[in-house]
């Protein structure tokens, strides 16, 4: 045993002298082996945005190797040094760095290396915030957020749109100190009520970039954003108005140098002898897109308006004058929408009227070059939809009046139609007067992509697509001649008449389409159980005086379902429907008179769509002899709680 042990003993000095043979030095080479550098200690540094801050790290190299630090895509607001057993990292961020931030750190001797990672979180720093002033024309422009949840199109001096995370208003706009955004509804075109007032102070500016805060007044909440200026560029897209319609105008962007064409909303203000009129009218043109701006290649005359004004001698004159489409400009196109910046002008239609008049300093404003802000929500083309024999869907086939030969004359065509059989579509008239029914038959050719429909002197084709909701569109093909824009109506399928019952309309409805409503002012809809209601109530006031609501109109149940109106003050005698309308059907020489049907079309949610059917009756003095006509509209009503 000593024995052993003794030459256990020489071997271990023979070794750690270096002698033996060559295997007996492998030992050494291990013992020399690099290896890579560490760091040890937390990685992640926490500051506020224009304050430094530091954090160090030990560093550490088994071989005593120099080392180096390097921040992989390193930003300029951060550094870092090493030392021969410390690394340091150091923080300055502006108020564009607020976010938590993580970077790659490789440490290596040369030969061997390691990567950690560094988390930077840097606060918001309201104390050190120093609001700048930008002018007008730095404002001007499209600025979006880096994720797009917010968008902003300053599209002139005192308007433009805002998109929020999918919802879009326009505003008008004032730059004092702060930058004052007045919000309103996207489809409103005068005096808007004020949907909300969002202040936005810019907190710091770079070239391609400002930080700004969006503060919401109304709610007293605010949201701190970078926002970068856009030159986006454009793409041939479809586009539909935003109203809250049964039907829309199909309007088209191209950029491939056809033709593109649309048809917009604008607000004509006239001050009149008795006041003003302010009208509502739709400017269709066809342009060519040269760069931002649409070169109109249409009749750039929008409407005539007839209107009173004071003459220099002291009495009313009848004045006309044009509304003019000077040009149109596409200022954004992001997301499911299109905005466009359109000029216009009012003129006299006859030059010499101005010399005869007392032009007024409100008339004078009138006339100056004005600019209105149009938004318009995408439209996706689709394949021709299942039509099912026997169902109805809604749209109109066609727009054309008709007289049935019997002193009847239909102004606009139903809002529905019937699938009658695999190639047949009908349209059925009714009215409110009487049980009796016209019916028109079209003949469908469907080859997947589009319909051709024919019948009734009608020739045309749909196309369809969806809206941004998932919402679908029936549109005819675009007629130059008869307008340059194409209409397009929901395409829903139309509840049973036997789904629908009284209580489906004992609600307090309001007209959702925007020139039901100006204003403060709402048009109601609602009926009462003594069989009294309106289906017109105009009140500034809304529920907070649905107690003083005062019926207009008698109504009835019919056995289809719908529901008729007669209005009262037309039967001075009558207690129910069933006399009123006796009594408006009786009298022959009344000048006018109208009955009036609705029924629920379809439902979504707490929108109901109503087809209303209008008939009227009025003395055409030059025949001295009553005409009929018949109106068909379809709205969508909104239940009020």
């Amino acid at each position: 045993m000593n024995k052993l042990l003794s030459v256990s003993a020489l071997t271990l000095a023979l070794t750690a002298c270096g002698g033996g043979s060559s295997t007996d030095k492998k030992p050494d080479a291990e013992a020399t082996k690099n290896t890579a550098p560490t760091l040890s200690g937390s990685l992640t540094l926490s500051t506020k945005a224009l304050e430094s801050a530091s954090l160090v790290v030990d560093i550490k190299d088994e071989q005593n190797d120099s080392v180096t630090t390097t921040i992989i895509d390193k930003p300029q607001w951060l550094s870092v040094t090493t030392s021969s057993n410390q690394v340091t990292f150091n923080a300055e961020p502006s108020l564009f760095e607020v976010a938590n931030h993580s970077f790659t750190v490789e440490v290596s001797d040369g030969k061997a290396s390691n990567q950690y990672t560094l988390t930077v979180n840097v606060a918001e720093n309201r104390a050190a915030w120093q609001p700048i002033e930008l002018s007008n024309n730095e404002v001007i422009g499209n600025w979006q957020s880096s994720d797009g949840s917010v968008r902003l199109v300053f599209a002139s001096e005192d308007a433009g749109v805002i998109a929020q995370n999918g919802e879009l208003s326009r505003f008008e706009w004032s730059n004092p100190d702060v930058i004052a955004l007045n919000t309103q509804a996207i489809d409103c075109l005068h005096e808007c009520n004020q949907q909300a007032l969002l202040e936005m102070e810019v907190l710091a500016k770079r070239d391609d970039a400002i930080r700004v805060e969006l503060f919401n007044v109304s709610t007293d909440k605010g949201e701190v954003v970078t926002l970068y200026k856009s030159n986006a560029e454009f793409s041939s897209e479809y586009y539909a108005d935003v109203d809250q319609s049964s039907f829309h105008s199909v309007n088209y962007l191209s950029t491939t140098g056809e033709e593109s064409y649309f048809e917009v909303s604008l607000a004509s203000y006239i001050p009149t002898a008795s006041g003003s009129t302010t009208s509502y009218t739709y400017a269709d043109f066809s342009a060519t897109l040269e760069g931002k701006v649409l070169k109109i290649n249409s009749d750039t005359l929008v409407t005539t308006q007839n209107t009173k004004q004071l003459s220099n001698l002291g009495h009313e004159v009848d004045v006309a004058f044009d509304l003019n489409l000077i040009d149109a400009e596409v200022i954004a196109q992001f997301d499911d929408f299109l905005v466009l910046k359109l000029r216009h002008v009012l003129t006299y239609k006859d030059e010499s009227a101005q010399n005869i008049i007392n032009e007024s300093t409100e008339l004078a404003e009138a006339l100056l070059e004005k600019t209105s802000i149009s938004a318009l929500r995408k439209l996706t083309p689709v394949t021709v939809p299942e039509l099912t024999v026997g169902k109805s869907y809604t749209g109109r086939l066609n727009n054309k009046n008709s007289d049935t030969g019997e002193g009847l004359t239909f102004r606009y065509v139903p809002t529905f139609f019937t699938i009658t059989a695999a190639d047949t579509a009908t349209v059925t008239f009714n009215t409110p007067k009487s049980t009796d029914s016209f019916k028109w038959h079209y003949n469908l050719d469907n080859n997947g992509e589009t319909v051709k429909v024919m019948g009734n002197g009608l020739e045309t084709s749909l196309q369809f697509f969806t809206q941004p909701d998932g919402k679908m569109i029936m549109a005819r093909e675009r007629n130059k001649e008869q307008r340059q824009a194409r209409l397009g109506y929901e395409f829903i399928e139309v509840v049973d008449d036997s789904s629908i019952t009284l209580d489906d309309y004992k609600h307090l409805f309001s007209y959702l389409r925007q020139n039901y409503n100006s204003s403060s002012q709402k048009i109601y809809w609602y009926i009462n159980d003594d069989g009294k209601g309106s289906f017109y109530y105009a009140d500034q006031y809304g529920l907070e005086n649905r107690a003083d609501f005062t019926p207009s109109s008698y109504w009835q149940l019919e056995a289809d379902n719908s529901i008729s109106f007669a209005m009262m003050s037309q039967c001075p005698n009558a207690v129910d429907y069933a006399s009123c309308k006796d009594e408006v059907l009786a009298n022959q020489e009344v000048a006018y008179s109208s009955l009036f049907n609705f029924k629920i079309l379809a439902k979504d949610g707490n929108k109901y769509l109503f087809d209303r059917l209008f008939w009227q009756s009025t003395y055409a003095y030059s025949e001295r002899e009553l005409k009929e006509s018949i109106f068909q509209n379809s709205y969508w009503f909104g239940i009020e709680k």
